[in-house]
């Protein structure tokens, strides 16, 4: 049995407090209800949180591009299993976000409302680092670079994601490399160019003795796909439990806006490859 004392660090020393900021992090909760509201501190907390998440993402999604681009260069390099394994760490971040509405759920309606009015205009919507997430992994909307323009730093590095290439292209250039995905003439249509894809997915699948990196990085994919969905869902249901159907305090349309973002999905060659399997 240790019973040795935890070490006294010096003043000159790394600490845990220092390492993390813990002085500074605990300081940029800053209510705007006067008094205080009990419920704003949660309400910042939860939000800051899943910013924090929100980078964590990009930085895992940025590694798996990178491993992405090697396994095209060199599909026999273990950088696909390297892709696999950091895309399961990206799914069970997105999972403890959509939990993350459970803790937010045990405010009351009538407690949001006593500090809602002060939150105008700012919104989730405004959130420059999901539609990052959205940017890098193929939801691209030019259109909703307007809405980030009070920020020049986050509008650039937005516009840098809108014109480099996506999680999702540097996925389907690397089974490109495996010889699975032909090259289509430079006019294909969109619908073509889905078609192929979508059938290089289906390869894949049917050659699993061969292929089980590839699959697993595509069933990461997929999860990853269907975890975001259930955040969006959640993120309604969240919305309409405390709120209604008001408009949202940046200006949309609250729970109604959202539910137009359900049908959106990051990968959908890797949902119509099931369809194609089934009616196969």
């Amino acid at each position: 049995m240790n019973t040795q004392s935890p070490i006294k660090p010096e003043s000159d020393q790394l600490t845990y407090g220092s390492y993390l900021r813990v002085e500074e992090l605990i300081a940029l909760q800053q209510p705007q209800s006067v008094p205080p509201h009990h419920d704003e501190l949660l309400f910042i907390i939860i939000h800051q949180t899943y910013e924090l998440w929100f980078k964590q993402l990009l930085h895992e999604l940025d590694a798996v591009v990178g491993n992405l681009r090697a396994a095209a260069a060199n599909p026999d390099a273990d950088e696909v299993y390297e892709a696999a394994r950091l895309l399961r760490r990206s799914t069970e971040i997105a999972r403890v976000l959509v939990e993350q509405f459970t803790i937010l759920e045990t405010m009351l309606p009538t407690h949001f409302l006593a500090f809602r009015d002060k939150l105008r205009p700012a919104s989730g919507f405004q959130s420059e680092q999901f539609r990052e997430i959205e940017f890098l992994c193929g939801l691209k909307d030019e259109k909703m670079l307007r809405f980030h323009e009070a920020s020049p730093e986050m509008l650039a590095q937005l516009q840098r994601r809108l014109h480099e290439p996506s999680l999702r292209d540097v996925f389907f250039d690397a089974l490109a490399s495996l010889g699975v995905l032909p090259q289509l003439a430079a006019d294909a249509s969109e619908e073509d160019r889905y078609s192929a894809r979508a059938k290089a997915i289906l390869s894949i699948y049917r050659d699993e003795r061969r292929n089980r990196d590839w699959i697993d990085v595509c069933e990461r994919l997929t999860e990853f796909d269907e975890l975001i969905v259930s955040w969006r869902l959640r993120h309604i249901q969240m919305v309409e439990r405390t709120i209604g159907v008001r408009l949202g305090t940046g200006g949309s349309s609250g729970a109604s806006y959202l539910k137009m973002t359900l049908d959106k999905k990051f990968f959908p060659e890797l949902w119509e490859a099931r369809t194609m399997l089934t009616e196969a």
